[in-house]
């Protein structure tokens, strides 16, 4: 049975006793100063969830300092949603804060939570301990989290986690079978094209690195892969292409892949190709020598033989 909003109920008989004093009392003003307390009520005691509220915008328009703020101010009201305390140490942990993600989730009580926000804590969490360092724990809650859900963003984590884990084959084995289910899902191809990385089977993760940056994918993955694999060929031009394009998208603390991992990369790739303009260089001036060594042994010859 779906509960009941209790805002609700109150804003509902505030409405009636503001009519009842409007029309059966007729006084106009104690109707409206009856519902403009009550309102006022409702929306002081529901001031967490819309401190929540505008915290959840202010982060998807990239203000997180503001949002933060916010969120704080909504969990330090004692009756705040469980959800919106799972939700900001969600993004705690994306934006690389840990510790205070997992301050928040030790205040949290699963046992006394709804599925829904009961399958979020435990996911989150699941992060939480991931980035403190025991990625085997982590799958072991997602594998438990998808026998109890068949969820795309289970199978898109837990697919990243068992590469986390160097588990490749494993890794490759469950990224099909999520692919399958979910072929659309950008984070999922680029868990399968990194499994096939990993496993050397470079034709198909170049083929799944070209859809996604066909796609304009707007994370670095796939970008930064698709570099790698050309670097194998010696195409560093093209590696380089990929990887300043990786640099341009958006990175989050959930993955590994950080800016300072591609920036090293294009350092390593532009070191050996001034490595090998020199060797170039070196071969060409010992060449030039070994040329003018030739000619002069040449023309000292051959003024011999005009002598004799």
């Amino acid at each position: 049975m779906k509960k009941i909003n209790s805002a609700n109920i109150i804003l509902l008989l505030g409405a009636v006793l503001s009519i009842f004093c409007s029309f059966i009392m007729k006084n106009a003003f104690l109707g409206i100063g009856v519902f403009v307390v009550i309102f006022g009520f409702v929306m002081y005691k529901q001031r967490a969830a819309l401190w929540a509220s505008s915290a959840a915008s202010a982060y998807q328009k990239g203000n997180i300092t503001k949002s933060f703020e916010l969120y704080e101010k909504a969990i330090a009201v004692q009756d705040c949603p469980n959800m919106a305390k799972i939700l900001y140490a969600y993004r705690l942990v994306s934006e690389g804060n840990i510790e205070a993600c997992a301050k928040i989730l030790g205040t949290l009580n699963p046992a006394i939570m709804n599925e829904n926000e009961r399958l979020n804590y435990n996911a989150t969490n699941a992060l939480s301990i991931w980035k403190q360092g025991n990625v085997h724990r982590a799958i072991e809650i997602y594998e438990a989290l998808l026998n109890e859900k068949n969820s795309m963003l289970i199978y898109e984590t837990l697919g990243y986690l068992f590469i986390e884990a160097e588990a490749y084959e494993k890794a490759l084995e469950f990224n099909l079978k999520a692919f399958e289910l979910y072929e659309n899902n950008e984070r999922i191809k680029s868990n399968l094209a990194t499994s096939y990385y990993y496993l050397e089977e470079n034709v198909e993760a170049a083929k799944l690195c070209k859809e996604l940056i066909e796609n304009y994918a707007n994370f670095p993955d796939p970008y930064y892969y698709y570099a790698l694999l050309l670097e194998t060929q010696e195409k560093y031009k093209g590696a380089l292409k990929y990887l300043n394009k990786a640099l341009e998208k958006k990175f989050s603390h959930i993955y590994t892949l950080t800016e300072e991992d591609v920036q090293d990369e294009i350092d390593e790739i532009e070191e050996q190709m001034e490595q090998e303009i020199e060797e170039d260089i070196d071969e060409i001036e010992e060449q030039m020598e070994q040329e003018i060594e030739e000619d002069i042994d040449e023309i000292e010859e051959q003024r011999e033989q005009d002598i004799e």
